[in-house]
């Protein structure tokens, strides 16, 4: 585990809609395209992921059954960033 890798669109959305996320986000720097995110350790990993999941969860509706589309769209940013290989 190295770094979280965001298609550039999705981090900006991040830096707009959750700016609270886009904060903790230490040290990202763009190539190609995509946002890397350095992770130097698996307790980094686990606050990003963490403080992700909690945005999101915050994304459900009223009935707690679906995501709104800001919620949906972090979702995929997430699975993406977690996810791509170089």
């Amino acid at each position: 585990m190295e770094t979280l890798r965001f298609k550039k669109d999705d981090f900006q959305f991040i830096k707009e809609k959750y700016p609270q996320l886009y904060k903790i986000y230490k040290n990202p720097y763009e190539k190609n395209g995509i946002v890397y995110v350095p992770l130097p350790s698996y307790d980094i990993y686990e606050k990003y992921s963490d403080e992700t999941v909690g945005c999101i969860g915050d994304s459900l509706n009223e009935a707690h059954s679906d995501l709104n589309e800001d919620g949906l769209r972090l979702e995929a940013a997430w699975d993406y960033a977690d996810w791509s290989e170089d």
